[in-house]
């Protein structure tokens, strides 16, 4: 959510991932972060998908990004909720996911 932005935030931070779900509601938020950041004067926002499910998912968020680079996708995936159950790291038990998070840290190190 937007509650965390304020002027105390951007004397820590160089940069924002506004982590969205594959949905306008979603979306739209995304789109007062950005406003909000830009009337902070943090530049640097990157998009990550959360829970998408299929190309269709994907495609929608690349099409419908508020003007904020889509930096990667973490996949919608069963086993995360039975991590939580089996009281496990969903970073090791979803390989998938944990490779989406690879990438995405992949990338924001290169710049």
């Amino acid at each position: 959510g937007v509650e965390h932005l304020g002027r105390a935030t951007v004397d820590f931070v160089d940069a924002m991932l506004v982590v969205v779900e594959p949905t306008r509601r979603s979306l739209g938020t995304a789109a007062q972060i950005k406003k909000l950041a830009a009337d902070l004067g943090l530049k640097r926002l990157w998009l990550v998908g959360n829970k998408v499910r299929d190309e269709i998912e994907a495609e929608f968020l690349r099409a419908e990004t508020p003007g904020i680079p889509v930096l990667g996708l973490l996949p919608a995936d069963l086993a995360v909720q039975e991590a939580d159950r089996l009281g496990v790291a969903v970073y090791d038990h979803v390989p998938a996911l944990r490779r989406a998070g690879q990438e995405i840290a992949q990338k924001l190190a290169q710049g």
